[in-house]
């Protein structure tokens, strides 16, 4: 007897989310201070994107800091990750599997955030740029950068901001997957969604931070 195959379940097109974070630091304590996102669904990039930025509850290591440039005074004033985790946990179920450039480093510290907050982790295939261009340009640099200009893309300034790196990595995933559309130009970024203003920062030595705790609805 043939098997009969409902065509509409392989007619939708992959639905990928490619996601970056920048964190207080490289360690496995450190926390995620601004995660940025855009979907790719079959091969177009979509316009729906996602940026926002969190209280860490620690400072960045100064050479973290340098990278993203987000001060650790004005950070105290920001969400916490629990208060966003459950949305932003169900913006990502949109996706059929998650893309990130050294996908290990981002994850690590979004499945800890999830797992802090008592949200569910995501529990998506994963797909990793980085190793599939060690894969392709074999003995070369692999770092974002050096891959970015392989494919004629870069980013708008000399700091990281996890939005403009998600872009950037679509734009390498999709070149990876043999799409030849060039992404649109970006001139600059906006800043993350949820950026809550602040107080000037003291004079002298930052005091020490006072406990903050979870939003009600959080």
């Amino acid at each position: 007897m043939t098997e009969i195959i409902n065509p509409a379940v392989h007619t939708r097109k992959k639905r990928v989310i490619v996601v970056d974070t920048e964190t207080t630091g490289v360690l496995p304590f450190d926390r995620i201070i601004t995660i940025g996102a855009v979907k790719v669904e079959g091969d177009e990039l979509q316009r729906q994107s996602l940026h926002l930025i969190f209280d860490p509850r620690k400072d960045s290591h100064p050479q973290a800091e340098a990278v993203h440039g987000y001060d650790n005074w004005m950070t105290r004033y920001q969400d916490l990750f629990a208060d966003l985790a459950a949305p932003l946990r169900k913006w990502f179920s949109w996706a059929d599997e998650i893309v990130a450039h050294n996908a290990e480093f981002d994850m690590r510290y979004i499945q800890r955030e999830f797992r802090k907050a008592e949200v569910d982790m995501l529990d998506h295939p994963i797909y990793c740029t980085m190793e599939r261009a060690r894969e392709i340009w074999r003995g070369e640099s692999a770092k974002l950068d050096h891959c970015l200009s392989k494919i004629g893309l870069s980013r708008v300034g000399q700091r990281h901001g996890a939005l403009e790196d998600a872009y950037l990595t679509a734009g390498l995933y999709l070149h990876q997957q043999g799409v030849k559309k060039p992404l649109p130009r970006v001139k600059s970024w906006y800043p993350p969604k949820n950026l809550k203003p602040f107080p000037e920062r003291p004079s002298g030595d930052l005091p020490r931070r006072s406990p903050k705790r979870r939003s009600a609805g959080g």
